[in-house]
C-alpha cells in the first residue's frame, strides 16, 4: 500500500489545481471582473451569458482541462508506482478533490464557480464515451431550452449513473460514493439556480441569438 503521504499530496495538489480560476483569469483580460456581471458566478454559463459563445466555449474547454489532467495523472502515476487497485479510484479521488477545490476555492475566499465543467472533464476521464454522448445532448438541449442549470445536469446525471452501475456490478464501491459526492456538491452548488427555475427567474444562456448589449 502506498504511503499516506502520496494520498494528501494528490489530494492537496488537486485542490489547488481547482482553486485556479479560468473564467476570472479570462474577464480580468478584457478588464472585467465576472462576479461583478450577470449571475456574479465566475463560471462557464455565466462567462456564456456576459462574454458570449467562444470565450464561453473557451472557458468550458479549459475548466474540463482542469478536471481532466489531474484526474488523469493521478490514475496514471498511482498504476504506474503502486501496482493494480489504486490508479482509478486515485483519479476518482483527484477529481473530487479538483470539483471541491473550484467551488470552494480558498485562495478565491472560497467563492468558486459551480464546478459542471470540471466534473465533465473527470468524466471524460473516467467514462469517456458516455460522457461525449451526455455532452452532445446537453449542447443540443441547451440550444433549445436556454435553461443552463438543467443542461448542466443533463450532461453529467447520465455518466456519473452508468459509471457508478458498471463499478458497482465489478464489486467496486468507492468510485461510486465518490461520483455520488461530486453530483451532490454540484446540486448543492446550483442551489440558487432551482430556486430560480421554480420561480421562473433564471437568467437565459442564448447560444444562437445576438448576446444582448
Amino acid at each position: 500500500m502506498p504511503n499516506w503521504y502520496f494520498f494528501v499530496l494528490t489530494i492537496v495538489l488537486s485542490y489547488l489545481v481547482g482553486n485556479w480560476s479560468n473564467a476570472l483569469f479570462i474577464s480580468k483580460i478584457k478588464g472585467i471582473d465576472l462576479r461583478s456581471q450577470g449571475s456574479g458566478n465566475p463560471g462557464t454559463m455565466n462567462m456564456l451569458r456576459v462574454f458570449g459563445k467562444k470565450l464561453g466555449i473557451l472557458n468550458f474547454v479549459l475548466d474540463a482541462a482542469k478536471g481532466a489532467l489531474p484526474t488523469l495523472l493521478a490514475w496514471i502515476l498511482f498504476d504506474h508506482f503502486f501496482k493494480g487497485y489504486y490508479g482509478k479510484n486515485m483519479g476518482a479521488i483527484a477529481g473530487l478533490s479538483v470539483v471541491v477545490g473550484h467551488i470552494y476555492p480558498v485562495l478565491l475566499g472560497f467563492r468558486g464557480g459551480k464546478g459542471i465543467a470540471s466534473t465533465v472533464g473527470v468524466l471524460l476521464v473516467l467514462c469517456p464515451i458516455v460522457t461525449a454522448v451526455a455532452f452532445v445532448v446537453g449542447f443540443v438541449f441547451l440550444a433549445v431550452t436556454t435553461l443552463g442549470s438543467v443542461t448542466s445536469f443533463v450532461v453529467i446525471t447520465a455518466p456519473i449513473l452508468v459509471q457508478s452501475y458498471i463499478e458497482y456490478t465489478n464489486g467496486k464501491i468507492l468510485i461510486p460514493l465518490l461520483l455520488a459526492c461530486i453530483f451532490f456538491l454540484t446540486l448543492f452548488a446550483h442551489r440558487s439556480n432551482i430556486k430560480k427555475l421554480f420561480l421562473d427567474t433564471e437568467r437565459p444562456v442564448v447560444l444562437f441569438k445576438k448576446q444582448a448589449k
